[in-house]
This record gives structure tokens, sequence and C-alpha cells, in this order.
């Protein structure tokens, strides 16, 4: 009865137990089904990150509306934001320069300013830009046109007024522009959106009448 037994459990064993090749396949299988799966679980990520994106520059438009509709037709100037197309986020200071103030100026700093938008309202930032950039709390470049000193200026569904920053280091904190080698080297400059595993590299630009466009390079 005893070897009957001892006979039994080292067929189950031997029944459960899985051989070498067995293991292999099984592993194979799932690197297989891992490697089909990411790059379409990272393509939807990036999906994620460019409509938040648009949707964060529909809002900048939306209160653009809104600042020229109470000025009579005027949009933000270069003499209001500070004579720069990219500023940091109103209050930080440029880092490692004992000379920069607090940042006051900027399309940012001009709504909330102004009581449009409440500070770190959270629709300046795009979560697809670089750690460095999203460190300034602020991603997006704007224009300081002489168009916009015009009323009611003509073409403004034509005409760009915010986009995903890639060509400059926000000015020096507080003070107003030009300034001289605020620009990103041509061969550091990296589209926002270029993480698609399926798709094209590009940025998200918003219009002075308020919609939002994709551009690819």
């Amino acid at each position: 009865m005893d070897a009957l037994r001892s006979t039994a459990s080292s067929r189950v064993g031997r029944l459960a137990a899985f051989s070498l090749v067995e293991l292999l396949v099984v592993v194979a299988i799932i690197g297989t089904l891992v490697a089909l799966v990411l790059p379409a679980a990272q393509f939807i990520r990036e999906r994620a990150r460019l409509t938040q994106c648009s949707n964060n520059l529909r809002q900048v438009g939306l209160v653009t509306r809104l600042y020229a509709d109470t000025t009579g037709g005027f949009f933000p100037t270069a003499s209001k934001t500070g004579n720069f197309s990219y500023r940091m986020a109103p209050g930080l200071r440029t880092p490692n320069d004992p000379d920069s103030l607090p940042e006051t100026f900027g399309l940012e700093a001009l709504y909330v300013q102004k009581g449009f938008l409440g500070q770190g309202s959270g629709i300046w930032v795009c979560p697809s830009h670089t750690d460095e950039q999203r460190a300034y709390q602020n991603t997006y470049a704007f224009s300081i046109a002489t168009l916009l000193a015009k009323r009611n200026p003509p073409d403004q569904a034509t005409t760009l007024f915010a986009w995903d920053n890639t060509s400059f280091n926000p000015g020096l904190s507080g003070f107003r522009g030009p300034f001289v080698g605020y620009t990103i080297p041509t061969s550091k400059r990296t589209n926002p959106h270029a993480r698609f595993q399926t798709g094209s590299a590009g940025y998200n630009a918003l219009y002075l009448d308020g919609h939002v466009e994709f551009f690819t390079n």
C-alpha cells in the first residue's frame, strides 16, 4: 500500500511540474504579448497628453477672447507681456541669478494680475514637455507681434498666438525684454509630441480666433 501511494504521488508531482521547454515557451509568449501591447499603450498615453495639451491651449484661447472683449477688441501686446515670447510662471525667479526678481511679466502673469485666471491654474504646462521646461511651470510661447496692437486685428483665424515652446529659454525674471542669448540651439529643439510609436512628431498651436491646430514636422 505504501508503495502504491509513493508511486501515485510521484506521478502527480511529474504531472504538476513544468518542464524547462514549457517554461521557455510561456516566457516567449509573454514577451511577445508585451512587445505587442507596450507600443500601443505608449501611443494611447501620448495621445492623451496631446489632447490635454490642446485643451490647455483652448482654455488659454477662451481667456484671451475674454480679455479682448473687456478691452474693446485689443489683445495682449508685447508692452503688456514684457517684450519676450516665453516666460516662466509668475512669481518664479531665474535659477542661479542674483539679479533676478520674481516674475511679473508674461501672458500668464498678465491674466493673473487682471483677475482672469488664478495663480497656478494648471493650463500652462503641457505634460509632454521635458522636465527642464516643466520646471518653469509654463511650456507655451506666445506672440509679441506688432499686429496685436491693432484693435480687432484682421485674419485672426490664420494668426498664431500661442504654441508649444521649443525655441526659447525664459527671459530674466522680473525684467522687460528683449533678451539676447535666450534661444535654445537648433540641435536641442525637440517637438514635445515626439514620443508617438506610430504617428508624426509635432506641436500644438493656438490661433488668435481661439482654435487649436496640430502641426507635424
